[in-house]
């Protein structure tokens, strides 16, 4: 029971950093779109930060220091966190792993205990659909950002106007979530082996 309670905690607890290295990611990502984004390749950006999930610091690299001042930044990581949480259930999908339904709630409801909220319901996904999903025969939908844009357009103050640089960001998180979530979903994988 406790080898299982262990687990669960390491692994909610890899979530969690993941979703703060993406928040990190958000923030010097943002940075070089003010700075210097035409001389800073974003292939790059992407390799760096998803070189350590579990570092936030791994962009400090790029020689600029993430932008901080964003309007309700902090609340983000909070909501990266939630998204990646409800997702939990298709992990029980992988032919490698034994991931029971038992096994994921608890950790789902591990991640919740740690953070993980949307309280302001910009993520349309939930636990209890993603886990009736992942049962079923239905392919996964895709994972994507369109609740950071509901964010930002709600919340993100001076990012929701149209200037380059947000939309340099925009682009680059569209691009970087689902990358996010495919290495997060591969490492948790590794980690259930």
């Amino acid at each position: 029971m406790n080898e299982k309670k262990s687990l669960i905690e390491t692994l909610s607890g890899t979530i969690e950093k993941t979703a703060v290295s993406l928040q990190s990611a958000v923030g010097y990502i943002y940075a070089v779109g003010e700075n210097d984004f035409y001389n800073i390749n974003a292939k790059d950006l992407f390799k760096i930060s998803l070189s350590d999930l579990n570092n936030p610091e791994s962009l400090s690299r790029i020689g600029v220091s993430p932008k901080s001042g964003i309007a309700n930044f902090t609340q983000l990581s909070d909501l990266m966190f939630f998204t990646f949480a409800v997702r939990t259930p298709f992990l029980r999908r992988n032919p490698e792993i034994k991931a029971s339904d038992k096994l994921i709630s608890s950790l789902y409801q591990s991640c919740v205990e740690k953070g993980a909220v949307d309280p302001d319901n910009f993520v349309r996904e939930d636990f209890k659909t993603m886990m009736k999903f992942a049962k079923s025969n239905q392919p996964e939908p895709p994972f994507n950002g369109e609740w950071f844009r509901r964010w930002v357009y709600s919340y993100g103050g001076a990012l929701a106007e149209i200037t380059n640089k947000n939309m340099f960001l925009l682009g680059c998180m569209d691009a970087l979530f689902p990358l996010y979530y495919a290495k997060l979903t591969e490492t948790l994988t590794e980690m259930l082996k």
